[in-house]
């Protein structure tokens, strides 16, 4: 198993030999891969323009059933969209809102995209219900499942929070889920590539998320499944000729909307976005999820334990299975020290009311961890 001093697969990853990269939470690093895949898409392109489509839909019917992998996913059960508002929109859209079940239960740290599409949908007759969190930092269990009711048509809840990197108790939540009947839309963008996770056994209805964080899959690659056994109940209303049942039939009215994961597409593909992810997936999978995990912890424990040692507040939670992949560290000058590492390319990132992030993946090392806080150290001692 490798030490948080050896990291696996960092040559592959051009970025790190002039940065220190600990930022994967907010955008993995890009592997070279990536760079190979684009120039590959160009190179069809230009050699047999519309002739190529063919190879590009099996390529990405390929990259999503891989991806899908990487969270217990089964072949044919995942389609590949440009963004999480999009899949969150097509999801939406698949579902009536009568009174007596209209409610739709968000959490209140949810990224601002989630409410903001949901919230679009209350014109057909949804209402979002917003769960408040008791601290600003974590939700309750109890408050979640208190909130979800026969009332409720969906719950919408990410899997670890953007603000503290809590995670929510999923098998509590799709319990609940399951006695009222309502779907369970889990945003697992914040985790998938860092915190193992089987969608299939979890039973969880619905998981959207996202490439451009710990998949290292650059952004433009979104994904969402469908729980088998349930996709054909819906038929989404946000849709396109991608998400027909022979999209090359060109066919009129009425729809025939695709059986299986393609149900949940809409227009044309964004391929360069799809077939630049499958080097960081590749990458994932070839490490394994468990070990990213295993790897992960050391260092982030290692990152709370310096940033408590120098008395700064941590939002994170300390235990590792309650969080995900990063851990925030706040102090008075915490906003201004971002600005200062990032110009002397220590990547990190900062939020109010949590401070600097700081994610390490699996190709970061112990060296990292101490060069980034030495940096801040010297930093601190200049302002």
């Amino acid at each position: 198993m490798p030490t948080p001093s050896a990291p696996p697969l960092r040559e592959r990853f051009p970025t790190l030999q002039n940065t220190t990269y600990l930022v994967s939470h907010s955008m993995g690093a890009p592997p070279m891969g990536a760079r190979a895949a684009l120039l590959g898409y160009w190179d069809a392109w230009a050699a047999d323009g519309p002739e190529t489509w063919e190879r590009w839909l099996t390529e990405i019917a390929a990259i999503a059933d891989n991806l899908g992998s990487i969270f217990g996913a089964p072949a044919g059960t995942v389609s590949l969209v440009p963004n999480v508002s999009l899949a969150m929109a097509a999801i939406a859209s698949a579902l009536d809102y009568p009174a007596e079940r209209c409610d739709v239960v968000i959490e209140a740290l949810q990224f601002p995209t989630v409410v903001y599409v949901w919230k679009a949908w209350e014109r057909f007759g949804a209402r979002i219900r917003i769960v408040p969190s008791e601290n600003g930092r974590t939700m309750s269990t109890d408050r979640l499942c208190s909130a979800i009711d026969e009332r409720t048509a969906a719950v919408v809840l990410s899997h670890a929070a953007y603000v503290s990197g809590a995670v929510i108790d999923v098998p509590a939540i799709v319990a609940r889920c399951r006695e009222t009947g309502a779907l369970f839309v889990l945003d697992a963008y914040q985790t998938t590539g860092v915190v193992p996770y089987d969608a299939q056994a979890l039973g969880v209805d619905v998981v959207v998320g996202g490439s451009h964080k710990w998949l290292c899959g650059g952004p433009g690659c979104g994904f969402v499944y469908v729980r088998p056994g349930l996709r054909e109940r819906f038929a989404p209303a946000l849709t396109g000729w991608m998400g027909h049942a022979e999209p090359f039939a060109f066919e009129g009215a009425p729809v025939r909307l695709a059986r299986g994961a393609h149900r949940y597409n809409t227009g044309t593909p964004t391929v360069p976005g799809y077939l630049a992810a499958r080097a960081g997936h590749d990458a994932i999978l070839e490490f394994g999820v468990a070990n990213v995990r295993e790897h992960n912890v050391a260092l982030t424990n290692m990152l709370a334990d310096g940033a408590l040692a120098r008395g700064f507040s941590v939002p994170t939670p300390l235990a590792p299975a309650a969080r995900t992949g990063w851990i925030g560290m706040d102090f008075p000058q915490a906003a201004r020290v971002t600005d200062a590492l990032i110009t002397e390319r220590v990547f990190v990132d900062y939020r109010p009311g949590c401070g600097i992030r700081v994610g390490p993946h699996f190709y970061t090392n112990a060296d990292d961890i101490a060069k980034f806080f030495s940096v801040v150290d010297a930093l601190r001692t200049r302002m």
